[in-house]
C-alpha cells in the first residue's frame, strides 16, 4: 500500500471516528480511551439498526458522559447516523445563510447560459432542456435550505414541525423510551428533512404551513412545470401522451418569472 493510500484511509477513519463521539455525545479524546466494536442488526435480510458496544473495561467517568447508553454496554445507532453524507449535506446547509441571494444568482447564471452563441440546433435544444431542470432545481433547494435552516434556528418552528409531520405522528413508543427517544429527535428530524423530495410542491406547501403557520404561494403555475421537468429527465422530453416538452426562450423565461413568483411570495410571507 503507498503511503498516500494510508494517508487517506487514516484520514477517513478519523471522519469517522469524530462523526462517532458527535453521536455519543463525548469528545474525541475520550472516545481513542475506548474499547468498542459496532455490529449491523439484520432481520431478514434487511438493516435495522447498528449496535455500538463497548469491551474490555472501560472507565467509569467516561461511561457516564455516552449518551443513550442501554445496560451500560452499547447504543443502539439507527442506520443514516453513520452515513458521513447526510452529515455532510446537513452541515453544508446550516453554515450558508444566503439563500435568496443564492437563488437570485444562480438563476440568473442559468438564463446568462441562454445566450450562448450555439449554431447546432441539437446542442441548443439539449442547453435549453438543462436550464430548464436547472431552474426546477435551484427552486428545489431554496426550499431545502430555507425550511432547514429556518426550523433549526427557532425551538417553535422545530417542535411545530416535530408535532406535524407524519413521519413523527405514526412513531410509537414506550413511556420508559420516552428519553432516548427525545436524545435522537434532532437527527431523526434531520434526516427526515433532508429526505424530503422538494419539488413534490403540494407535500412541501403543506410543511411550510404547519411549521411556520403561514399561507404558502400558490402552486398551481410552478407545478405544472415540475411536470415537465420529469418528463425531462424520465421521458426524454415527452409526456406520456408523447407530446414534447417545450424548452425554448419563452418556456425558459416564462418558467423563471413563475419560480421567481413563487418564491416572493414565499419570502414576504416568511417576513424575511
Amino acid at each position: 500500500m503507498s503511503k498516500i493510500k494510508a494517508w487517506l484511509i487514516d484520514m477517513q477513519e478519523h471522519a469517522e471516528e469524530i462523526r462517532l463521539a458527535r453521536i455519543l455525545g463525548i469528545p474525541y479524546d475520550d472516545l481513542i480511551q475506548l474499547d468498542y466494536k459496532i455490529e449491523p442488526v439484520e432481520e431478514n435480510g434487511i438493516l435495522l439498526n447498528y449496535q455500538f458496544k463497548l469491551t474490555g473495561n472501560p472507565p467509569k467517568q467516561i461511561i457516564r458522559k455516552i449518551s443513550r447508553l442501554e445496560s451500560g454496554r452499547k447504543v443502539i445507532l439507527e442506520p443514516w447516523e453513520l452515513d458521513s453524507d447526510y452529515e455532510m449535506q446537513f452541515d453544508a446547509i446550516v453554515t450558508d445563510k444566503d439563500h435568496l441571494e443564492r437563488f437570485n444568482k444562480e438563476i440568473e447564471n442559468l438564463n446568462a447560459l441562454l445566450s450562448l452563441n450555439i449554431e447546432d440546433p441539437n446542442l441548443k435544444r439539449i442547453l435549453n432542456r438543462q436550464v430548464f431542470i436547472g431552474i426546477i432545481g435551484t427552486l428545489e433547494t431554496f426550499l431545502s435550505d430555507l425550511f432547514i435552516n429556518l426550523v433549526f434556528d427557532n425551538d417553535i418552528y422545530f417542535k411545530n414541525f416535530i408535532k406535524t409531520h407524519p413521519e413523527f405522528k405514526k412513531r410509537k413508543f414506550q413511556l420508559r423510551e420516552i428519553f432516548d427517544e427525545s436524545d435522537k429527535l434532532n437527527e431523526t428530524a434531520k434526516k427526515t428533512m433532508l429526505d424530503v423530495i422538494y419539488h413534490n410542491l403540494p407535500t412541501v406547501k403543506e410543511m411550510y404551513e404547519d411549521t411556520f403557520q403561514i399561507n404558502f404561494p400558490s402552486i398551481k403555475e410552478v407545478y405544472k412545470y415540475v411536470f415537465q421537468r420529469h418528463d425531462l429527465v424520465h421521458r426524454n422530453g415527452r409526456t406520456k401522451e408523447g407530446k414534447v416538452v417545450e424548452t425554448n426562450e419563452r418556456a425558459i423565461s416564462d418558467l423563471t418569472i413563475k419560480v421567481k413568483q413563487l418564491v416572493k411570495g414565499l419570502v414576504e410571507e416568511l417576513d424575511l
